[in-house]
């Protein structure tokens, strides 16, 4: 992905809001699918984060939730490793476990809410 584009211009690509209401309960249904379809075709054997939460933000957005995406590191057994996650209203947002709590941010996308959608049009 790195070749073709930046992270950040791919989150500006995804982060179109549509909805008039949004809906968390249905995000959770999104969710469940997400993970069903990251069980059956895996990105990676050490976890799916990555492409977990790009899904989630896109849909979460196109929903009118104000998700932010984020990446973390932490160092593990001398090696860094990373985490994607989601956040709403300053909370973690459909994460499975607390296991984000471990790593730095490093990427937060937007960096505000409020001008979420000054940041998409800088972005493209």
């Amino acid at each position: 992905m790195s070749r073709l584009t930046s992270l950040r211009r791919l989150l500006g690509w995804l982060s179109c809001e549509i909805s008039a209401g949004p809906d968390e309960h249905a995000m959770e249904n999104v969710a469940y699918y997400v993970d069903r379809w990251l069980a059956l075709f895996p990105y990676n054997p050490k976890g799916n984060c990555f492409p977990r939460a790009l899904a989630l933000f896109f849909f979460a957005r196109r929903a009118g939730l104000p998700v932010q995406f984020k990446c973390g590191v932490m160092k593990l057994n001398q090696q860094l490793e990373g985490h994607a996650w989601l956040v709403l209203h300053g909370h973690e947002f459909l994460e499975p476990s607390s296991h984000w709590q471990s790593f730095t941010v490093t990427v937060t996308f937007p960096q505000s809410l409020l001008s979420s959608s000054t940041q998409s049009s800088r972005i493209s």
